[in-house]
């Protein structure tokens, strides 16, 4: 079982549970959990293997196979492919800490048609302020017209009123134009995390993160995040500063949507209250 080849490699390099809590951000409760096989006590099948990886990257293991070996022990049913032969589950040959693979980088252009649209947005509103001056003058000589002549001044003045009224409307134009187009979230660690980001449905990141590291993802409607140590993570929302995630040690979910963040999900006191039910 994974459990036990985690545990006897931990023993082997004479390392207590509380080594590997520090070394890694994971609970000690959830890595009693695992050398056991007692998955029921973790949060859920993904936070697992995000735990699995870790440790097995602390204990310098092939953390790969340390997975797929969780994988083959869950669900025997549903064998993954493999590309060649299976290879144990052994010490890394390098040494020195495990870094986290490098994420690529999202790339976003402007909206080709969002700006055709923007554009004839600004040519309606031209031709409007056009509209407004014609009905202006022309009322202007339908009743004036029976009366003295007026001083020369009298036309500018009306020229600068309907100049006004369209800069207040092209002033008003941009903060509708402003509105978020997509989800952005940037995320900061100040310490070792383990973090799952999902965009649209689809998984972008999944890994753990070292201390000082700085992170961002987008979506266009949806963004998921989960972190197992949320004390760790301080993002920001669309360019609002949302703060640190949670406590020390807490896995915690959190959604992100155009119209606004949803409330996050501590899945730590989840399960226990889930627990205490049975």
């Amino acid at each position: 079982m994974i459990g036990d080849l985690l545990r006897a490699e931990r023993e082997r390099q004479n390392l207590s549970i509380k080594d590997v809590e520090r070394g890694t951000s994971i609970r000690s409760l959830y890595i009693e959990a695992i050398e056991k096989g007692e998955y029921k006590t973790l949060p859920g099948e993904v936070y697992t293997k995000g735990f699995i990886r870790n440790y097995a990257n602390f204990l310098k293991l092939d953390a790969d196979a340390a997975v797929k070996q969780f994988n083959e022990e869950r669900h025997p049913d549903h064998p993954v492919a493999e590309s060649g032969a299976q290879q144990p589950l052994q010490a890394e040959p390098a040494a020195g800490k495990t870094t986290t693979s490098p994420v690529p980088e999202l790339h976003h252009e402007n909206d080709f048609v969002q700006r055709v649209e923007s554009s004839h947005h600004r040519q309606t509103l031209i031709m409007g302020v056009v509209a407004v001056l014609v009905v202006l003058a022309g009322a202007y000589f339908l009743l004036g017209g029976d009366d003295e002549p007026q001083p020369a001044k009298t036309q500018p003045s009306v020229t600068q009123q309907a100049s006004k009224t369209s800069a207040k409307q092209q002033a008003q134009q941009p903060s509708e134009e402003e509105k978020a187009t997509e989800v952005k979230v940037a995320v900061k660690f100040t310490g070792r995390c383990w973090v799952s980001v999902k965009a649209d449905g689809k998984t972008l990141f999944e890994g753990t993160v070292e201390k000082g590291e700085t992170k961002e993802w987008t979506a266009d409607q949806r963004l998921d995040l989960t972190a197992g140590n949320a004390g760790a993570v301080t993002l920001s929302y669309n360019g609002e500063d949302q703060g640190v995630l949670g406590k020390e040690g807490e896995v915690v979910e959190k959604t992100y949507r155009l119209d606004g963040a949803a409330d996050a999900v501590d899945a730590t006191a989840e399960k226990s209250a889930a627990k205490k039910k049975k």
